[in-house]
């Protein structure tokens, strides 16, 4: 009884995967030169929820990356490939259309995007917003070879994946793409910083570029506390918050305007040139010095002279009086 059952077991899984039925795909678009975005929509998924164990599930097969040797050997025969619809889906009545998409290897792909502690890549495999592998490594190292490639989608027994049958082909050719440029830079703000230094970029604009690459008010203040512009580094009093290093930042240019003005203008009030006036009457600088130093002197000598001439008055009245009575008496005398 034995004997018989398995080899009955054994054609009923085989039979099964090749009378599942074979859903409907699209490919979009069917060429294009590498780092060509594709997206395959996988629609009208047949109910495999009274399939007895062991239970079927559909696999995409993807070839793109075989071309470099990076694949682990598996049932896949050296390509890369994932389960899109299972037999648990079934169960639970999960029709809905498979959308995947990924783009092909270029040099010309963007760097990859950390996110969550994962480099994320244009070339990731993503089954219904969901990535199911990544190739951060690839990506845009490599350039996707010219040639065409057949996707497959294969049904698989759960337990053993080497049992499979191909249900489905769509093909998709490489065709020959523009010259390879450098691989580009994620913008993390330092360009911004440095705009704003060399004056390339005033202050409102510096803050808008960092906000636009999702800086926050924190991360803003760091930066300017780096270049020296907030407002106790520059000579400002004030609160260290992030408003006041915004006004900081749009009144610095007027500021330094208005300084430089200031300086300018007292550097123009010290200036030992003459003035207007000393021009028109020209005062040698000797004659105006001995002016100026023998002013106290001659105020000195015309008080001695006043002095001088009220005592030599005085002398002569005196005089005169003496000699007046002396020539009254001696007339009296000789009248007598």
């Amino acid at each position: 009884m034995i004997l018989v059952v398995i080899p009955l077991y054994g054609s009923a899984w085989a039979t099964d995967l090749a009378t599942l039925g074979s859903p409907d795909v699209t490919i979009s678009p069917s060429s294009g030169p590498p780092g060509t975005m594709i997206t395959i929509t996988v629609s009208h998924l047949p109910d495999i929820s009274k399939e007895a164990y062991p239970y079927p599930d559909l696999y995409i097969y993807l070839p793109f990356s075989k071309p470099f040797g990076v694949t682990v050997p598996s049932h896949c025969g050296g390509q890369d490939c994932f389960p899109i619809y299972t037999h648990s889906d079934s169960l639970n009545q999960n029709f809905g259309d498979r959308t995947i998409t990924f783009s092909l290897f270029s040099k010309n792909n963007p760097n990859p995007i950390f996110n969550n502690g994962y480099e994320n890549t244009v070339c990731d495999v993503v089954v219904n917003n969901v990535i199911v592998e990544r190739y951060s490594t690839l990506c845009n190292t490599k350039d996707e070879p010219i040639g065409t490639y057949q996707i497959n989608l294969v049904w698989a027994l759960e337990t053993n994946l080497e049992q499979s049958y191909t249900t489905k082909t769509v093909q998709f050719t490489v065709t020959a793409g523009f010259p390879s440029a450098p691989p580009q830079v994620a913008e993390n703000g330092n360009s911004v910083i440095k705009e704003y230094q060399s004056g390339k970029i005033n202050g409102s604009e510096f803050v808008s570029k960092l906000r636009a690459l999702g800086w926050n008010d924190e991360q803003i203040r760091q930066a300017l506390a780096v270049i020296g512009k907030l407002p106790h580094q520059t000579g400002s009093m004030g609160p260290d918050n992030t408003q006041t290093v915004i006004q900081q930042v749009n009144g610095s240019k007027k500021n330094t305007e208005k300084s430089s003005s200031v300086i300018v203008e007292n550097n123009t009030q010290q200036s030992p040139e003459p003035t207007p006036e000393s021009t028109t009457v020209p005062t040698p600088p000797s004659v105006k010095n001995s002016e100026q130093n023998s002013s106290p002197i001659s105020h000195q000598q015309n008080s001695s002279f006043w002095d001088n001439t009220i005592i030599g008055s005085s002398i002569a009245a005196v005089t005169v009086v003496v000699g007046v009575v002396f020539v009254f008496k001696m007339t009296r005398k000789r009248t007598q």
